[in-house]
């Protein structure tokens, strides 16, 4: 509520000056404003007051004596660029002076017309281009520019290119154009956010990019805004957490330029494949390992991220030790999944890592052809220990063990009767290998042929005689189940 006698006491012909500057600083803007029409408020107050009040400085019985007196103090100048009630010709007048205060006083003017507005800008006055110049001078004249409800498109794409200040100024202007707005978006720029988000013109398509930010300010903006369509609200439920949102956004996010959106999408619980799918191949690290662990990842979209897996090993620097060894983890993982296809070890493969082509080697996945090749693959790391993991597989092919058996046996190694006793064991072994190995030194060797469920009864049978207890408790063992 207006305090009466403050105001009373600010608009009276007789109040001291030292009331009157008491008063300039009065919480109330209308006894302010009272201030700067009385004539007995001293010049400096009025200066401190123009920028409020402009109407009020030049509209004091006042001013024309100042006027008079000197027409071309800066007071006199300041006052008449600030107001709205000075004439176009002397706006005109002013706007070629240089002088950095009055400039910017023509420029926040509303009253100052298009053309000189333009003129500011194509020819900037001297000070701007002065090495010493503080550069947020030239700011403050071109972002009062920006402002000026006079301002047009044209001019708007003219100082786009500006310092950010100036572009914010910009982001919050009516007049700013789609195009700039649009590019303004798609900025990194919390400030510069928050400035579209203050535009009463700010389109749907542009709120609705806003309304996928991480920060709850821009969000709370975003829900207020006069602009605001179902679907911001919808991208700001499904960023806060919050059930309903429907297959056809998570669709759309799927493709938003933030990986933070992205990676959301890949963790809801309702994405399903085919977005998933995308996410598998997305170029942001984080999204894909997300969008592969997500319960309704198909084998296509491991496909993608075993795929994304190797290219990322490939691309990283071998000094970075960490990021090696949480790609090689990643794969292990991957191998130990049900539905994994041979697609997605053939990807895996290329990563030439020992762990993880020795893991294939294991596993129950792996195909007869791709452990055959495997029997041949070409590497520092090939070892005694490598064959003897293909030869435990029980999915490797008779002609495999043949190749492993050659290799194996004419190793000179710890392991050498390890990988034996796997191919004496194995159900693929051929029945010739099965009679060498059954005759082998070892007697562990033997014992594996004892209990290969494809051993013929005629070397059960020997074997049954065999000087070792254990080959031939095993063997009298195997002619019992088959009797």
């Amino acid at each position: 509520m207006l305090d009466d006698n403050d105001f009373t006491i600010a608009s009276a012909d007789d109040t001291s000056v030292v009331v009157l500057e008491e008063l300039s600083l009065h919480p109330q803007p209308e006894v302010r404003e009272a201030v700067a029409r009385n004539p007995n408020t001293p010049t400096k107050v009025l200066l401190k007051l123009g920028k409020e009040f402009p109407d009020a400085i030049t509209a004091n019985p006042v001013f024309n004596l100042l006027v008079l007196e000197n027409p071309e103090s800066h007071f006199v100048r300041l006052s008449l660029a600030r107001s709205t009630t000075t004439s176009e010709r002397a706006i005109a007048q002013l706007s070629k002076i240089e002088d950095e205060e009055i400039l910017c006083a023509v420029a926040r003017n509303p009253k100052t017309p298009l053309h000189i507005l333009e003129q500011l800008v194509e020819s900037p006055p001297h000070f701007c281009d002065d090495e010493n110049a503080d550069e947020s001078d030239v700011d403050e004249l071109f972002t009062a520019i920006v402002q000026n409800p006079n301002t047009s498109e044209s001019l708007l794409l003219q100082l786009s290119s500006g310092s950010s200040n100036v572009q914010m100024a910009i982001a919050q202007n009516p007049k700013a154009p789609l195009s700039l707005l649009n590019t303004f978006a798609d900025w990194r720029n919390f400030s510069m956010h928050k400035a579209i988000a203050r535009n009463p013109q700010a389109p749907s398509a542009i709120l609705e990019k806003l309304a996928g930010e991480n920060t709850k300010e821009i969000r709370d903006l975003v829900k207020k805004h006069p602009n605001v369509s179902e679907t911001a609200i919808a991208i700001i439920n499904f960023i806060e957490g919050k059930p309903g949102t429907s297959i056809d956004l998570l669709e759309r996010l799927a493709s938003d330029r933030r990986a933070s959106v992205r990676l959301l999408v890949a963790a809801h619980p309702s994405s399903p494949a085919k977005v998933l799918e995308k996410l598998a191949q997305d170029t942001d690290e984080d999204v894909p390992f997300k969008a592969a662990s997500h319960p309704n990842a198909t084998s296509t979209v491991i496909e993608f991220f075993a795929e994304f897996l190797v290219k990322q090993r490939q691309r990283v620097s071998p000094i970075n030790g960490a990021k090696i060894q949480q790609y090689k983890e990643s794969a292990l993982e991957l191998l130990k999944r049900s539905d994994i296809t041979p697609k997605v070890l053939e990807n895996l493969l290329q990563m030439n890592e020992y762990v993880v082509v020795d893991a294939i080697a294991l596993s129950l996945k792996t195909p007869p052809t791709m452990l055959l090749a495997l029997i041949d693959y070409q590497a520092k790391f090939v070892s005694i220990d490598f064959f003897r993991n293909l030869a435990k597989n029980p999915n490797t092919p008779s002609d495999g063990l043949e190749k492993l058996y050659l290799k194996i046996n004419q190793t000179q190694h710890a392991n050498t009767i390890s990988g034996l006793g796997a191919i004496a064991a194995h159900p693929n072994t051929p029945v010739y290998l099965l009679e060498q190995l059954a005759v082998h030194a070892d007697y562990s060797i033997r014992a594996n042929v004892a209990i290969n469920i494809n051993t013929p009864i005629s070397i059960l049978e020997r074997l049954s005689n065999d000087s070792q207890g254990r080959v031939s408790r095993f063997a009298k063992q195997a002619l019992k189940a088959r009797a």
